[in-house]
């Protein structure tokens, strides 16, 4: 009985140890550019189209959460990666990535701030409005020319899109 007891202890403290982990990497996502929100499914394939995907093209997904975007761009890419901070939603979706065996699909548990962008042909993402200037830096920086950009619900502060589609903005960057 007692041995029974103590596993149900441990239990519990490990589940309220992952939420604890969670909320306070939610928190810190937050800060650094967006909390997890997942894109609804019809958003994803609505993005993906504005994207106009090559078979040729890299996609990144900054903030890639569950994978969700990961996922649904893979057939029609050459290779997709995944870049997530939180260790919850990276191991999540490095869990998915195997059970639908994507080979072409990559996640990687970094700070989006110290990714390399230089070889990426799309990105996609869903940040928030404070942090959408910073980011506009960072793109003009290092994305090769003819890079597209589709971001869900908040547009870049003074740049145009090419093209909208409700609150979806495609941008090409170029020199």
């Amino acid at each position: 009985m007692t041995f029974f007891i103590l596993s149900l202890y441990a239990a519990l403290f490990v589940c309220y140890a992952g939420v604890i982990i969670f909320f306070l990497y939610t928190l810190y996502a937050f800060v650094k550019g967006a909390p997890f929100v997942p894109t609804a499914k019809k958003n994803v394939k609505k993005m993906l189209a504005l994207a106009d995907l090559r078979q040729t093209d890299v996609l990144m997904d900054l903030g890639s959460g569950d994978g969700r975007i990961l996922f649904a761009a893979a057939p029609n890419v050459r290779q997709c990666i995944g870049i997530e901070i939180n260790p919850l939603l990276y191991w999540w979706s490095r869990i998915r990535t195997r059970v639908k065996r994507l080979n072409n699909v990559q996640i990687i548990r970094k700070n989006l701030w110290d990714v390399d962008l230089s070889s990426v042909d799309v990105i996609s993402l869903f940040f928030i409005h404070p942090k959408m200037g910073k980011l506009l830096k960072k793109f003009d920086a290092e994305l090769k020319p003819g890079a597209r950009v589709v971001s869900y619900a908040f547009s870049f502060p003074n740049r145009e899109p090419a093209k909208r589609e409700g609150n979806i903005f495609l941008y090409i960057f170029s020199p």
